[in-house]
């Protein structure tokens, strides 16, 4: 909101902002004429100096050698309290906020059933726990894998004998270099539609959902 440092000066900057600094200077900035009148004035409004003021004062410092009086303005600087530049964080919106909290629940609920499931009596005939589901879970693989070596034999076969079919007689390596190209081809393609399908079929459960978070934004406190 914000943008610039803010100094709240210790005890020796305002003694010596009251006491070192007159008001008739012409080129005295409006941060530090306001809070030698909040001081002086007993105003009760928390008033800091900026980076630029800062400087101001540094330039206008007198050294003195006199004990008992700071020799630099670093000693006037010892604790000053620094109010770093904050972002405005926006509310979340009431809907998104009770979508997200409703989702959390029911991801909550799936762990917990997912969790509790072999020793929940209620749920021992659950249709997962038959063999006859895991017939059928067991086939849907094998089917799988053999649509997959087929497919790979028949692309094999294409590039070997088909091609050698459609242009005419070819040599024997470079048809073995086609069935090869064609296999290979239509095995990275079954191989990734596989992955795939087997991803949809995992359990909600066993998937572990990414957050991206900005990496310049706050978390979220709840």
């Amino acid at each position: 909101m914000e943008p610039l440092l803010q100094f709240k000066p210790s005890e020796k900057l305002k003694e010596f902002i009251v006491h070192g600094i007159t008001l008739n200077d012409a080129d005295i900035p409006e941060g530090i004429k306001k809070y030698k009148l909040s001081v002086t004035q007993k105003v009760d409004e928390d008033v800091h100096l900026c980076l630029a003021d800062i400087k101001w004062l540094q330039d206008h410092f007198v050294i003195s050698h006199d004990s008992g009086k700071p020799n630099s303005f670093h000693d006037l600087m010892i604790g000053c309290d620094v109010k770093l530049p904050e972002p405005e964080v926006q509310p979340r919106n009431q809907e998104l906020e009770a979508r997200i909290q409703r989702l959390k629940a029911e991801q909550a609920d799936r762990e917990y059933k997912a969790m509790t499931k072999n020793v929940d009596t209620t749920r021992v005939h659950e249709p997962e726990e038959t063999i006859s589901y895991q017939i059928k879970e067991m086939n849907k693989q094998l089917i799988a894998v053999a649509q997959f070596i087929i497919s790979v034999l028949a692309g094999f076969a294409f590039g070997f004998t088909g091609i050698e079919l459609i242009v005419g007689n070819l040599d024997f390596g470079f048809r073995l270099l086609l069935g090869v190209m064609f296999a290979l081809i239509i095995a990275l393609a079954e191989i990734y539609f596989l992955a795939k399908k087997l991803s949809e079929d995992l359990p909600s459960t066993q998937k572990t959902p990414v957050q991206h978070v900005h990496p310049f934004s706050k978390p979220h406190q709840e």
